[in-house]
């Protein structure tokens, strides 16, 4: 049986190393006065997860593990994973402000939380989120094709 704590770092390694390699083909941009290339910051971001799976699988090889054996996939990931694909699916239909809106509602639900100042706080970062973006940044965030 897979062990999760080896299995998820090494395929984050596998992916890493993958990216690393499609990232040095990148084109460079004819015109660029800046001195790092469009390669630099994914090169980083890359490397950094190969250094930080390597200490997570060095640190529980050394690690006691006597401790019983988690399952390879939890409930809190099934959960985590089917929000992240309602969310994708909801976000092109309603658009970002009604979809994060109730992403952040259902997920306060599903943990039963019951103090309604996380609700308002989640709330108020949504809106703020969309504030910063489209009057601040001027990028305009999905609307959904529902309001198309």
């Amino acid at each position: 049986m897979f062990n999760r704590n080896i299995f998820f770092p090494s395929l984050m390694i596998l992916f890493s190393i993958i990216a690393l390699v499609l990232i040095s083909q990148f084109p460079e941009p004819r015109y660029q006065d800046a001195p790092v290339g469009a390669d630099f910051f994914p090169s980083v971001i890359a490397v950094l997860q190969i250094i930080i799976c390597s200490v997570l699988i060095i640190q529980y090889k050394r690690s006691d593990k006597a401790t019983k054996e988690k399952p390879l996939i939890s409930s809190h990931a099934i959960f985590g994973f089917t929000l992240l694909i309602g969310y994708a699916t909801l976000i092109t239909f309603v658009g970002y402000l009604l979809a994060s809106l109730i992403g952040f509602t259902y997920y306060l639900m599903y943990h039963r939380i019951k103090k309604p100042s996380y609700y308002i706080i989640a709330w108020i970062f949504v809106f703020a989120i969309y504030f910063l973006f489209s009057e601040v940044f001027i990028i305009s965030l999905p609307e959904g094709l529902l309001f198309y």
